[in-house]
């Protein structure tokens, strides 16, 4: 394992990754990227999200609660007949995200041999 502190040591900067590593595990988990996918075709009501996902409530609000706390989407008050409430939309941190993770989608070509193991 590489040490990058000690690889960058020489420039005499504080390399923190902690929010990097948080979000790549998080996106590691079952139903991530299918909700940040749901959340960036438009802005959705938690509701929503639970009935297309087939995860739990705790699952689902804690995920939602971390994407939050990385500034990659936020809660948007919206009104509705009864009363006032919220959708889940993407932060412009989030949009862009998003749009570098559709960019990598395109231009990535595995050998088939690696296609087999992420199937």
């Amino acid at each position: 394992m590489v040490d990058i502190k000690s690889d960058f040591s020489h420039l005499k900067v504080n390399i923190s990754f902690g929010k990097t590593k948080e979000l790549g595990r998080l996106l590691g988990l079952d139903g991530t990227i299918e909700l940040l996918i749901l959340i960036y075709k438009k802005p959705r009501q938690y509701k929503e999200l639970e009935d297309i996902l087939n995860l739990s409530h705790t699952t689902l609000l804690r995920r939602l609660s971390i994407l939050q706390n990385l500034n990659i989407i936020k809660k948007q008050p919206i009104r509705s007949k009864r009363r006032g409430t919220h959708v889940y939309g993407l932060t412009i941190r989030g949009e862009i995200f998003i749009k570098n993770f559709q960019d990598y989608e395109k231009e990535i070509i595995l050998p088939s041999e690696q296609q087999k193991i992420i199937r």
